[in-house]
């Protein structure tokens, strides 16, 4: 089902997934073939757990599902713009509202959904067995390296991690993208793509963001982590989640 079953829907080019998004009013719809139906099943799930805690966001309006055709989830719009598309005159002022705000999703409990470490590093493992790392999700140091040698890094790390482990209620793909504003008072809006929420560790979420600051924004990312309640993260653990975030995907 790569499109909704009424045609009055705008396509529009967003995301980095393998669903097709579409508008109509303040709705989104999200659609799918069968394969990825069970994956836009677990979004829907998390859209629905995040909307019972208060915290700003889409809510589902409808779910299709057909086994031949595949899936399609209808959500509410989140005002606002992405974060990406702030203009440098808002950015410490902005960085200051996402880092509060992501401490405020990381102070929730009670969340149904894990991503346990052990698991994303085995996703990653076999993305880099299939060969499927997208080299554009990597740094250009990273990129002289084959696949297998950065993930060798993740896994010499993992105990070092593990030993520091902050489980918390993560995003899980906390880029800027993601994560919408107001305009004019910066407020945090809501976030959009809750695919990969769930507890994990806390620097999994840190890390993506901080990386995210200078990459969209060219910012030092002082203010949010101030704001954050971390002015001064462990720089082991910002690298060891930027490193395998990206080997995640594929």
């Amino acid at each position: 089902m790569h499109a909704p079953p009424s045609e009055d829907w705008e396509p529009i080019d967003i995301g980095e997934s393998d669903t097709s998004v579409y508008r109509r009013g303040n709705t989104f719809a999200k659609c799918c073939d069968p394969s990825g139906a069970a994956d836009l099943a677990a979004e829907r799930d998390r859209i629905t757990w995040l909307a019972t805690t208060g915290f700003p966001g889409a809510t589902v309006v409808d779910w299709l599902e057909q086994t031949s055709s595949g899936a399609c989830l209808v959500t509410s719009a989140v005002p606002g713009v992405p974060g990406d598309t702030l203009p440098p005159a808002s950015h410490d002022r902005a960085m200051r509202r996402l880092g509060a705000t992501l401490r405020d999703l990381h102070s929730l409990t009670d969340c149904p959904f894990e991503r346990p470490l052990a698991e994303v590093i085995a996703t990653a493992a076999d993305v880099v067995r299939r060969g499927a790392v997208n080299p554009a999700y990597l740094t250009d140091e990273w990129r002289r390296l084959k696949p297998s040698e950065l993930l060798a890094q993740v896994v010499a790390e993992r105990p070092y991690i593990e030993s520091v482990l902050e489980p918390v209620v993560c995003h899980g793909d906390a880029c800027l993208p993601n994560i919408f504003f107001d305009p004019e008072t910066l407020e945090v809006t809501g976030l959009i793509d809750l695919g990969r929420l769930g507890v994990a560790d806390r620097y999994s979420d840190l890390a993506l963001t901080t990386i995210q600051l200078h990459d969209e924004w060219s910012a030092a990312p002082e203010p949010f982590h101030e704001a954050y309640g971390v002015p001064n993260p462990d720089p082991r653990r910002l690298y060891f989640f930027r490193l395998l975030d990206p080997l995640t995907w594929g």
